[in-house]
């Protein structure tokens, strides 16, 4: 069984520096990892958990029975805590405190607290004092997208470690996938599955038919078949994203920048919006982003189109 640390793809010179601290005796207690989802943070922060309760090596050995546990989120010094719905509440943050209470038996102890974003007021504050000085021997993971959603008395009791999206070669490396969901996934494991669902691939393909109907029907606002489709606003907006990238990529394509083209199964649809002026292109770019923003804004998904089709103007 290899190690932990060793399967994961595009974050090895991080790693390195994390595990070069610990051997050198000198890490942190409270990390703060950030980053887009699916991107490799959580098994970072359970290898590095591995490395921690290995008793073997400072680097985890991956075969001994302690390493086996933490692979398998048995481990007596290992907790993971995760939202529980919507938020992680105040009886979950007790919980890692008795968790800390008692005597351990491995010497270390790591607490993995992930969605640490969506910690409540009260869980978040019950444990700022661990954080800022936990005990000997423990070591906190808190995972995140950004440090945004944190309460500032938290960030800065953290060491803020910056996760990079990986890139498309290495999502390619572990899943097999169309060259335009591997570029469109924007580094994540997470947004690839997604992309590859049946469902979400009938948005995309709903989302060419509806651009194409708004560029070349002259009667496009009285026509039923968008309108059926803007009724939902999350799913209008998911329409709308779509038609943003392949406006990017027509753009691409007149710099005759082919490289940064990312739906390539789109090669006819990214042709045609190419012979459009890139004024006229950009316009509908700025115009569909800020539909985008009116529908977060529960605004009427049917009338912001109706405007973005009106204020656009024709090519």
């Amino acid at each position: 069984m290899p190690r932990l640390l060793d399967t994961i793809l595009g974050h090895q010179e991080t790693i390195a520096k994390l595990v070069a601290s610990f051997e050198q005796g000198k890490p942190g207690q409270t990390y703060l990892f950030v980053g887009p989802a699916g991107i490799g943070k959580k098994l970072t922060a359970t290898g590095l958990a591995q490395a921690l309760l290995c008793p073997q090596s400072k680097r985890g050995c991956g075969t001994c029975p302690s390493c086996f546990r933490v692979t398998n989120k048995s481990h007596e010094g290992l907790k993971i805590v995760e939202p529980e719905k919507a938020s992680i509440k105040m009886e979950q943050a007790k919980e890692v405190l008795e968790f800390l209470s008692l005597k351990s038996l491995s010497g270390n102890r790591v607490i993995i607290i992930d969605q640490a974003q969506t910690l409540n007021p009260q869980a978040a504050n019950s444990l700022l004092k661990t954080l800022e000085e936990p005990p000997e021997g423990t070591f906190f993971f808190l995972i995140a997208p950004s440090v945004a959603g944190l309460l500032p008395t938290i960030r800065s009791r953290s060491r803020i470690v910056q996760f990079k999206p990986l890139t498309a070669d290495d999502l390619a490396k572990r899943v097999k996938a169309p060259q335009w969901a591997l570029k469109s996934a924007g580094g994540s494991f997470e947004k690839l599955a997604h992309l590859q669902e049946g469902p979400e691939q009938e948005v995309r393909q709903k989302s060419v038919e509806i651009l194409k109907l708004m560029l070349t029907d002259p009667d496009f606002l009285l026509n039923e078949i968008w309108r059926s489709e803007f009724k939902d606003r999350s799913h209008a907006q998911s329409l709308i994203a779509y038609w943003v990238g392949f406006m990017k990529d027509a753009i691409c394509l007149q710099e005759d920048a082919k490289t940064q083209i990312v739906n390539l199964d789109q090669a006819a649809l990214i042709k045609t919006l190419a012979e459009y002026s890139r004024e006229y292109l950009l316009t509908l770019i700025q115009k569909s982003l800020n539909a985008e923003q009116a529908m977060a804004a529960n605004r009427d998904a049917q009338l912001v189109l109706e405007e973005l089709y009106i204020t656009a103007g024709r090519p």
